[in-house]
């Protein structure tokens, strides 16, 4: 049986988070992303060119408040929570409003999110947005370069432009 999913989000790891775990999945459909920090960010669609073959129509990204309705209507079976900068007591109030809405709750770890790399990895992460997660990349970016190594930076989606033209982006320097 496929179970119905919403993917708590901030826009950032929500993303990753089903690029890497649910877009190919066929044991679950995303129903819809939530959306709570970000302004501007509810009544998009992040798009099929994103979300891949399992959703021609894109998903819905809905304002965090209608997360008890949406369980309900759409008779969801798991809540995905993907997103930091919340408190203890924040994280286990949205647990108690899937869990009383008749869904399961969870939070996705390492083992299912992770990159899959031949290559060497250094993750660099944060609890909260605004840590300075960009400036230590290039930085890192840099140091390794000026060792005479290649380097990639990947990163996921983000919501600040138009998803479908982002769908890879290449930047060269600083200001593009």
């Amino acid at each position: 049986m496929v179970k119905k999913v919403v993917i708590m989000g901030a826009a950032g790891r929500d993303f990753h988070n089903f690029n890497v775990f649910f877009r190919d999945n066929e044991d679950y459909r995303v129903v819809a992303f939530t959306a709570a920090q970000l302004p501007d960010i509810a009544g998009r669609i992040y798009p099929p060119e994103l979300a891949g073959r399992l959703y021609p129509e894109g998903i819905p990204i809905v304002p965090e408040e209608d997360l008890p309705r949406l369980i309900r209507e759409q008779r969801v079976d798991l809540v995905v929570f993907s997103y930091s900068d919340v408190s203890h007591q924040y994280l286990m109030e949205r647990a108690a409003v899937a869990q009383a809405n008749g869904a399961d709750f969870m939070l996705l770890g390492p083992k299912s999110t992770m990159l899959e790399s031949e290559k060497p990895i250094i993750a660099v992460t944060a609890v909260r947005t605004g840590a300075g997660k960009s400036p230590t990349s290039r930085r890192i970016s840099k140091i390794l370069k000026q060792r005479g190594l290649k380097v990639a930076v990947v990163r996921h989606p983000m919501p600040y432009g138009d998803l479908k033209k982002q769908v890879v982006q290449k930047f060269t320097s600083l200001g593009t």
